[in-house]
């Protein structure tokens, strides 16, 4: 298992950064690695001045706004190795957490993850964007997608509470995907023999299942409301490190979403949220189960996600054809949508039904 050493979370937690950083004994030369304009401010004025108080080495790489590139990736990595840099302190959102992991992870120093919003579960986590993991297998092979998972978390709810609404949503549906990973998960053991830990599955539900207790009081966007999001959402990235994999978080809700992720770059459409695109697939993929979708669907309308295409911005046409091709993503992974997938036929009579269209 790889599971953060230390999590730190709650209000003004950024003031413990230099004690984490000493009490892991990394060394003393840091590398910040920050997102666009907002995150580089929050790296520059609410994280460095507590390491510059302990002396600390500090560089900081602002990547800019926007998707991270591999080319942006390999940059980090040569600044790491060129400035001989202990570890990584990634301070953005999840773009940005993936982006450092991976430089970390290819560097072969530990990273620390410090995030500015609650989208996804990707702040505690060793996995990375399928998008982003798919770029780098095209470029720089398989064994350059895996990365590690943070040697610790400082979450600071104050920091986070600022960001966007839209990212509590996000982190909501990013959230209540688990309740269909984890069946997806249990019938791979039951029909495929695949390996199963009934512990990484657990964590998982109660991750979800604070989301729905608590759904009404995280739409107020306090910060004691935000720290629940976090709670939860540290919780689904251990799940995951105690799995080895991304199944008790990822099943066919997140093929779901990968579909529509690669549909925008074919047809140039704006994809949603990945964590709202997973709350609405979420919807379906239950249904699909036999399950209680509905609970999905009011727990998504209470917290502000959306339910449906024309919440996500995107047309019908392409939820359609993204419910059909999703099983074949990840074809390895054995989902509710099996090994043929849907037809036309029963992608839209599903979407229908449940009301995405």
């Amino acid at each position: 298992m790889e599971i953060p050493r230390y999590v730190v979370f709650g209000p003004r937690a950024v003031r413990e950064i230099s004690k984490v950083c000493s009490a892991l004994g990394l060394g003393r030369k840091v590398v910040i690695v920050c997102g666009g304009e907002k995150t580089t401010k929050i790296a520059e004025e609410e994280v460095r001045p507590y390491l510059e108080e302990e002396n600390y080495d500090i560089v900081v790489f602002p990547i800019g706004p926007g998707y991270p590139t591999v080319e942006k990736i390999l940059k980090i990595e040569e600044r790491i190795r060129v400035l001989k840099r202990d570890f990584v302190l990634a301070v953005g959102g999840g773009r940005t957490i993936d982006a450092a992991k991976l430089a970390a992870t290819w560097a072969g120093i530990p990273y620390i993850s410090v995030p500015t919003s609650a989208a996804n579960d990707g702040i505690s986590s060793p996995a990375i964007s399928f998008l982003l993991r798919m770029d780098v297998k095209e470029k720089l092979g398989e064994g350059k997608s895996r990365a590690k998972a943070p040697i610790a978390i400082v979450a600071d709810t104050d920091i986070i509470s600022r960001a966007p609404p839209e990212t509590v949503a996000a982190g909501c549906g990013d959230m209540l995907a688990k309740f269909v990973a984890v069946r997806d998960w249990r019938l791979a053991y039951k029909l495929r023999g695949e390996d199963f830990s009934e512990y990484a599955a657990s964590v998982a539900l109660m991750s979800a299942e604070l989301i729905v207790k608590k759904a009404e009081y995280i739409k107020k966007g306090l910060e004691e409301s935000t720290r629940l999001l976090v709670k939860a959402l540290i919780g689904s990235g251990v799940a995951i490190s105690i799995a080895g994999s991304t199944r008790p978080a990822s099943g066919s809700e997140h093929l779901f979403s990968h579909a529509l992720d690669l549909l925008s770059r074919k047809y140039g459409f704006k994809p949603a949220p990945h964590g709202m695109q997973c709350g609405v697939g979420a919807i379906m993929m239950m249904w699909l189960h036999g399950g209680d979708w509905m609970t999905i669907k009011e727990t998504l309308k209470k917290v502000g996600a959306p339910t449906n295409a024309e919440e996500l911005g995107i047309e019908p046409k392409y939820i359609i054809e993204a419910l059909t091709i999703a099983h074949k993503i990840r074809p390895e992974r054995y989902t509710i949508l099996g090994e043929k997938g849907l037809s036309r036929e029963a992608a839209i009579r599903m979407a229908k039904e449940t009301e995405v269209i």
